[in-house]
């Protein structure tokens, strides 16, 4: 989350542009000089080519929440010719996420296994829509065996 065009980190896509932001705040920062912001009903979305077939993988993230009211949840999807698979997923409740400066949450899991005829695997977060102004700063995503 270090790299950003148009307020989306390279290698992300989103369909709601307005919610995505790049973020360089001190304490709203994981590591490195930035990470990237989601306001309510933010989708962001990227696509890995899955490296080996039949195989567990660990996906993780830091997030914290600029203020309480603001949730998240991060779905692993596995994309197949006949359809996309269920990986796994990681809700946060609006009421469980961390929401000070300088304090970071870490999530991890690992996934289901993915299909032998996986060709990728869709990480995708998205922020609950609602009301307030709340956000979620996430920083630090990794993906791998």
């Amino acid at each position: 989350m270090e790299v950003f065009t148009n307020g989306v980190p390279n290698g992300w896509t989103t369909t709601t542009p307005t919610l995505v932001s790049q973020q360089t705040d001190s304490g709203l920062v994981h590591s490195g000089s930035s990470a990237v912001n989601l306001a309510k009903g933010a989708i962001l979305t990227q696509v890995i080519p899955v490296a080996a077939a039949a195989c567990y993988y660990k996906f993780s993230f830091f997030a914290n929440a600029s203020a309480e009211g603001a949730g998240i949840v991060a779905t692993v999807t596995f994309e197949t010719p006949g359809g996309d698979v269920a990986g796994g997923s990681i809700t946060v409740r609006d009421t469980d996420i961390v929401n000070s400066r300088d304090n970071f949450a870490y999530y991890r899991m690992v996934t289901l296994a993915s299909p032998l005829t996986a060709t990728a695997a869709r990480i995708r977060f998205a922020i609950p829509a609602g009301t307030g102004g709340q956000s979620i700063n996430l920083d630090d995503v990794s993906f791998g065996i």
